[in-house]
């Protein structure tokens, strides 16, 4: 049906850009022995369809990550991205019908 695997990849394509915003939790205080305090904000997660690629590139922020302190047991972004809010971002595009096949690296990641 597709005379290339490059125009089987183009075929998966939908729209140029979706624009996710994440909410996820984070230490705001930690006192010690298991008990702090949780916080929530938002990652902002950018799908783009690169041309180049044959794919969508993931890329994703934390507008207030200065708010978020490592040393109160936090990770850093990648980590947050990588501990709940990529399930998240991949399970929004399956149900849009962009399953790991279309994104560049075929596991979600563009990094």
């Amino acid at each position: 049906m597709y005379s290339d695997d490059s125009e089987y990849l183009k075929s998966l394509k939908k729209n140029y850009h979706y624009h996710f915003s994440i909410p996820f939790e984070y230490i705001q205080k930690n006192y010690g022995g298991g008990s702090y305090d949780i916080s929530t904000t938002n990652m902002e997660v950018d799908v783009n369809w690169d041309d180049s690629q044959n794919g969508y590139v993931i890329t994703h922020y934390v507008p207030e990550m200065n708010m978020i302190d490592p040393n109160e047991g936090n990770s850093d972004e990648q980590g947050f991205y990588d501990s709940g809010v990529e399930e998240i971002v991949l399970n929004r595009l399956s149900s849009m019908g962009i399953d790991a096949e279309a994104l560049v690296d075929g596991d979600g990641k563009s990094y």
